[in-house]
């Protein structure tokens, strides 16, 4: 197989997966951010690195976001909420975070592939993306690609989308005008 080759078929995963996605799952999450004072994402590894873009998109928004762990990061309370990722549901940093937010009275929106996990038991909104959600997939052939790269590419597809519905009614210059100008 060559580059373009693996490269139309990740398209063609990513599609069918991001179309399995359940709308009012999505527009429940929307709606709570919408609604929420503060949002916090918490996510590990390569679901962390995509969470630092939608936290800084969500910031140009003009919405109070952070990353849970970086520096600032208010405490979390009741009002706020977090936007975690997790595609095993299974991430031990993830899940003790969580329990703290929820200790705190924040409420929880779980973007995961594992549904029944230990985190979605006190959850608020849970978004189940379908893909692979281990790190050896034999049983699963929904994707080619190496351990839950697909769940972590249509988690960003999914907040790219979540920050173009939010952004509708912004006018693009107080966007541009929340971004860096240090880099």
């Amino acid at each position: 197989m060559d580059v373009i080759t693996a490269g139309q078929n990740i398209l063609a995963e990513l599609g069918n997966s991001f179309n399995r996605l359940h709308a009012p799952q999505v527009s429940q999450l929307v709606e709570e951010i919408r609604q929420a004072k503060r949002i916090f994402c918490v996510g590990a590894g390569r679901s962390r690195v995509l969470l630092n873009a939608f936290c800084m998109r969500l910031n140009h928004l003009g919405l109070e976001a952070y990353v849970a762990g970086n520096i600032p990061c208010p405490p979390a309370k009741k009002g706020d909420l977090i936007v975690a990722s997790s595609g095993s549901g299974a991430t031990p940093s993830v899940n003790a975070i969580l329990k703290a937010a929820h200790g705190a009275g924040a409420r929880i929106a779980l973007i995961t592939a594992s549904p029944a996990s230990d985190p979605a038991e006190i959850a608020d909104i849970i978004v189940d993306v379908k893909a692979p959600n281990a790190l050896v997939n034999r049983e699963n052939q929904e994707s080619s690609q190496l351990m839950r790269t697909l769940f972590e590419q249509v988690c960003f597809i999914l907040y790219d989308s979540i920050i173009t519905v939010l952004s509708a009614n912004v006018p693009r210059e107080e966007i541009a005008a929340r971004h860096t100008n240090l880099e």
